[in-house]
């Protein structure tokens, strides 16, 4: 595919950026080490290297929910998968509309006119916010609420990480206080305490428990680190992202993802939306997130 790509640099750290292809990141790399999984080229926002997620995090059953009243459906996007996946932001070309050496900004409209009613019902302009420094990257996602009510909002990124790195494999920590278990359409169906087996609270080798699970009342902060390569991003959120979703694909995947989002998967039909992180912004009103990655060098 072709794309055009838009650099950031602050130091030695480097961001790459892919607006055409779902507002994503191609890259981010202190040094020339590649601390996200580096797009390969495909014509795939799924290869990226992370990707907003709006207006909602993963799955809506079946592409129905019921809202002010009313009744809401949804077209598939995922191929022959019976739920919607990860709102519209991520299928849609982003506008680049300003950069300097280590920023940059870029928007979507979304207007619910002909075929864009079927993937959210809502008017609504999303911008995100790159801004590097010689430590970190910080992204900000905004939803400005176009529509003339008030409506429900989820937000949030979806970033790869490689497995290993300089030949070390990575290790995961965070802390949070509960998990949903998934049903076989991997919608949740239960919230339980969080099984010994997928205990991060303290730093521990990934592994590959077969995870693709949001874990709630997620503390706000996660590390992932490559012991023995003498690097590590400590990831922070800001508090609206109260979720972390964690997937670990089977072998020979040679990624993981890390995924602060504001809601549990399908929140907007759980009983009480809100209690599970959904949103409701009101009209004219804006929602904004935001998520940091820093970089950790020489670290154990």
């Amino acid at each position: 595919m072709t794309a055009a790509l838009t650099y950031l640099k602050n130091g030695d750290l480097e961001v790459c950026l892919c607006p055409s292809l779902g507002g994503g990141l191609a890259g981010f790399s202190a040094a020339g080490i590649p601390l996200l999984r580096e797009w390969n080229g495909e014509a795939s926002v799924r290869r990226m290297a992370s990707y907003p997620l709006v207006p909602y995090s993963n799955r809506i059953a079946n592409g129905r929910f019921d809202f002010d009243g009313q009744t809401r459906s949804l077209r598939l996007n995922f191929g022959d998968h019976p739920h919607p996946l990860h709102g519209l932001g991520w299928q849609r070309e982003w506008k680049l509309e300003q950069t300097s050496e280590a920023s940059a900004v870029m928007t979507l409209a979304h207007r619910p006119e002909q075929d864009g009613a079927a993937d959210w019902p809502w008017a609504f302009d999303a911008t995100q916010t790159f801004v590097l420094t010689g430590t970190s990257l910080t992204v900000t996602l905004a939803y400005h609420n176009l529509a003339d009510s008030v409506v429900p909002v989820g937000l949030g990124w979806h970033p790869y990480f490689p497995r290993t790195l300089n030949g070390q494999d990575a290790t995961l920590e965070f802390c949070a206080d509960s998990v949903w278990m998934m049903d076989e359409t991997a919608l949740p169906s239960a919230m339980e305490s969080i099984p010994e087996k997928w205990n991060y609270r303290q730093a521990r080798p990934l592994g590959r428990p077969a995870l693709d699970n949001c874990f709630a009342m997620w503390h706000g902060e996660a590390r992932i680190a490559w012991s023995g390569s003498g690097m590590a991003i400590r990831m922070s959120a800001s508090e609206e992202l109260g979720h972390l979703v964690v997937f670990t694909p089977a072998a020979p995947a040679d990624f993981f993802a890390v995924e602060p989002v504001s809601h549990a998967n399908n929140a907007i039909n759980l009983s009480t939306p809100t209690i599970h992180g959904m949103k409701e912004v009101a009209a004219g009103a804006t929602l904004e997130v935001t998520m940091r990655l820093a970089i950790e060098r020489n670290t154990a």
